[in-house]
């Protein structure tokens, strides 16, 4: 068996082609290997790609008595239904290198929760505990924090060890139990297997050399490279061995000291499987066979035939679940969530979890702390900064200058909105925003905002400052819906308007994906089979730029994509739900900003005032809407449904009002296309 305990398959393929192709020329390049980019690193950022884009987000939880930190990947949104479960990762890498083949189809059936063990990935410590059971223990707490009462877990090798620790100390939690190839075993076993090496085993399991790793390579792999580069193994040493190395071989010593740091191996209560591979060189396959002979794994003992006839019944009952999911996906219709950036869909998305699931518990609201929080510190140094801008820019630049009074402030506080982690909001810091806030300069700025980047939620979180700041600050709903966070990767949530019952409501399962130009690339694998597109475009956004690209305009930007997404083959028969969005923004800016500003709508002439004019500026831009579609889609796709909705996505009535209407124009197509109206 091949495992991810040392680098991934990945790595041996890309180094078979490496040597088939690059190695005649490495003589010939201007500059020597060493200064070759990394290849590690650049896989590290592929890695977290793929993790975002199987529906997973990371995540930093405190955890333990010591200012112990562990990261996890864990699912964008929760799936009703679905049993978590928990991979741990061994001793060669971290949780992106360990799963990445394995997160997919195990997303298929479980919500995963994918942590990096301290001293691995971003996990951290400043404990001196290094035993088996402070690693199980950061874990459980994790999984506590994170709102996860009962999960599954699964460990491969050193991750082994640390998840039948866990079902040891969490019995409660944890249900069932994985392990893969780790050799739990007793200390007399311990010792015999390390006496065979005849070295400092650490040298080969966390290698600083690049011969250690070819030997950590043929060890722990089936087919291990036939050729590698130096500099190449010296990359992978440099990326993935380098940060935490005392840690690392503390770690391994209270291993092969204390194993699971129980004596003797308790029987474990719940229902476990062991896996392991033949050819195994690292743990042995006769290990298996002796760890079973002690029982420690399973309280049901069986005799060999009766276990047998009971894997083959649940071997027959997984295909009959797959053969039920499989039809039971059939019911369900896929709805895609396009856009520009900042066009609202997250906060659609959000509201669909707040109407028809069952919303934020008190760990996912608390969970968001740090996000508002970080806005409030990106807010006023937006604000900041754009004072200065422009003060020197500006003809009448006065009315931009900070009061010398405020100025200290405003450079500590944008020195504060530099950095990648923030503070938490205390009093005193929040009464140091409040004043620069309401100094006028930063005032007339905040009109200026349109041209500044400044986020929709800063007037609602400046005006709720002292509430924030709170010691026992829990965020609300609300909160939740203003929070700014740039979606990347791909989330999704399964929903019926109506109700769960298919009688009532059709059962949708929706997708959000990132807006940026960088994210887009993301959406086309979730092109095919989509019911319905729906597609936001802000509206309110005719006058401003695209945070990406501050030479283009946002709606000129929002056009072309519409225009793009609608010519796309596979959405032929596709139906399209255009959400005309932030509206409540559109009719204060209408009146004060002139629609014809954008290039798109040079041709528009006002024709009245008040609401008057909100409604006639509002039908113009829906009319060009609809003549893009119309000129982008084929004369005989008469069949695919069209709708146009006024929507505000922080109005929740409004938007749950939207989805009952796109339900019943969707599901009037279904009873057409089956012919019974």
């Amino acid at each position: 068996m091949e495992t991810a305990r040392s680098p991934s398959r990945l790595l041996r393929r890309l180094c078979n082609l490496f040597g088939l192709i690059a190695a005649p020329f490495l003589s010939l390049l201007p500059f020597p290997p060493r200064r070759l980019p990394s290849f590690v690193a650049v896989r590290e950022a592929l890695l977290h790609h793929a993790f975002l884009r199987r529906g997973l987000v990371p995540r930093t939880v405190a955890v333990g008595p010591t200012a112990a930190s562990l990261h996890f990947w864990i699912p964008a949104a929760r799936r009703p239904g679905r049993l978590p479960l928990v991979l741990v990762h061994g001793f060669g890498g971290n949780a992106k290198w360990q799963w990445e083949r394995q997160i997919g189809p195990l997303s298929r059936f479980f919500d995963l929760y994918v942590p990096d063990l301290v001293f691995f990935g971003r996990s951290r410590s400043d404990g001196e505990d290094r035993s088996v059971g402070f690693q199980a223990r950061c874990v459980v707490e994790g999984m506590q924090r994170l709102g996860v009462e009962q999960y599954a877990v699964v460990g491969i090798s050193y991750g082994g060890f640390v998840a039948f620790r866990m079902a040891v100390m969490a019995a409660e939690a944890v249900e069932r139990v994985v392990i893969l190839t780790a050799g739990i075993c007793s200390a007399e076993k311990r010792r015999e297997l390390v006496g065979r090496e005849g070295r400092d085993v650490s040298e080969i399991l966390i290698p600083q050399r690049a011969e250690d790793l070819v030997i950590l390579l043929r060890r722990s792999m089936y087919r291990p490279p036939r050729w590698i580069p130096a500099f190449l193994l010296r990359d992978f040493i440099e990326v993935m061995y380098k940060d935490w190395r005392k840690e690392r071989v503390e770690l391994l010593k209270e291993l092969l000291q204390k194993g699971v740091d129980v004596e003797p191996l308790p029987v474990l209560k719940q229902e476990t499987l062991i896996l392991w591979g033949d050819q195994d060189k690292v743990f042995p396959l006769p290990l298996a066979f002796h760890l079973q002979s002690m029982g420690s794994f399973c309280s049901r003992q069986k005799p060999y035939n009766e276990a047998d006839t009971e894997e083959n019944e649940q071997d027959a009952e997984i295909e009959r679940r797959i053969a039920r999911e499989t039809k039971a996906e059939q019911h369900i219709h896929k709805l895609l969530l396009l856009g520009a950036g900042e066009s609202g869909k997250s906060t659609i998305f959000k509201q669909i979890k707040l109407l028809f699931q069952t919303g934020f518990d008190e760990a996912e609201l608390r969970s968001y702390t740090s996000v508002i929080h970080a806005n409030v510190y990106q807010t006023i140094k937006i604000l900041y900064d754009g004072a200065k801008e422009l003060a020197q820019n500006e003809s009448d630049s006065s009315k931009y200058v900070v009061s010398l009074d405020n100025k200290d402030l405003g450079e500590k506080l944008s020195e504060i909105g530099s950095r990648l982690d923030y503070p938490y909001l205390t009093k005193e810091i929040t009464n140091e925003i409040k004043t620069l806030w309401n100094d006028a300069a930063i005032q007339e700025t905040y009109a200026r905002g349109n041209i500044l980047q400044v986020p929709d939620c800063a007037q609602y979180f400046m005006e709720n400052l002292e509430r924030l700041s709170e010691a026992d600050y829990v965020p609300t709903k609300e909160d939740v819906l203003y929070a700014r966070v740039r979606t990347t990767g791909v989330v999704e949530i399964q929903f019926s308007p109506v109700g769960e019952s298919r009688k009532s409501g059709e059962v949708y399962r929706l997708y959000d994906v990132g807006g940026q130009r960088n994210e887009r690339r993301k959406w086309i694998h979730l092109f095919e089979g989509v019911t319905a597109v729906i597609f936001c475009a802000a509206i309110s956004e005719y006058d401003q730029m695209l945070f990406e690209d501050e030479t283009k305009n946002r709606m000129m930007e929002t056009k072309e994509l519409f225009d793009w997404v609608l010519k796309q083959s596979c959405f032929e028969n596709t139906s399209f739900m255009l959400f005309l969005n932030k509206f409540d923004i559109f009719e204060k800016k209408v009146q004060k900003v002139p629609l014809n500003i954008c290039e798109w709508f040079r041709d528009y002439q006002p024709m009245a005032s008040g609401k008057q004019e909100v409604e006639h500026a509002y039908e113009f831009v829906k009319k060009k809407f609809e003549e893009l579609y119309f000129q982008s889609t084929k004369p005989e796709r008469v069949d695919r449904v069209f709708k146009i909705y006024r929507t505000t996505a922080l109005d929740q009535k409004l938007v749950k009002k939207t989805f009952k209407l796109v339900d019943e124009t969707l599901r009037r197509r279904n009873l057409i296309e089956a012919g019974l109206l």
